[in-house]
């Protein structure tokens, strides 16, 4: 996985997942034949959500065995129209957590995986239902990474941990 060239040309928008108030967008578009999620920015309006971009590929990369079983995988990352724009390109891997009713397999398998993302010593520190996907199995998938930070305080896991067994408990 490294930092490619792109050109617009090279996408086929097909709609847009989510666009938040900080300029960033996360399209459903077709890359080379596959249908990816496009996590896309504006470095001319935002050049500060680089740093945030750059560090979720950092965590990425730290993450890289939980890639496809925990998280998303990493296809793609780099710079779009000469450093106008910064994506990452990830695989598709499931519905938020408004699209399903929370059960305790669900509650558990969830809280599992926020467990096997704090064994590399990785702190979420984003835990909310928009981030959170569930695939048509039931597994759960934690996604952007953006604002994470890596970190050995147990304290600071078992917060997160309990803030994520609230919002399940709410939508249970």
């Amino acid at each position: 996985m490294e930092a490619q060239r792109f050109n617009y040309r090279d996408f086929k928008y097909n709609s847009i997942l989510s666009a938040g108030d900080n300029n960033k967008k996360v399209l459903e578009c077709e890359f080379r034949g596959k249908t990816i999620v496009l996590k896309s920015t504006d470095l001319t309006k935002k050049p500060k959500c680089l740093d945030e971009f750059l560090n979720e590929v950092e965590i990425y990369k730290v993450l890289a065995k939980l890639q496809g079983i925990c998280i998303p995988e990493l296809l793609f990352y780099g710079d779009l129209a000469n450093g106008m724009s910064y994506v990452m390109g990830m695989t598709i891997v499931g519905t938020t957590l408004d699209h399903h009713k929370v059960n305790r397999r669900l509650k558990d398998r969830a809280i599992a995986t926020l467990r096997k993302v704090h064994k590399y010593n990785v702190l979420h520190n984003d835990i909310r239902k928009e981030n959170i996907l569930i695939d048509e199995n039931g597994y759960v998938y934690l996604i952007d990474f953006g604002l994470s930070i890596r970190t050995y305080d147990e304290n600071m896991f078992r917060e997160e941990e309990a803030q994520l067994e609230s919002l399940l408990e709410s939508h249970m």
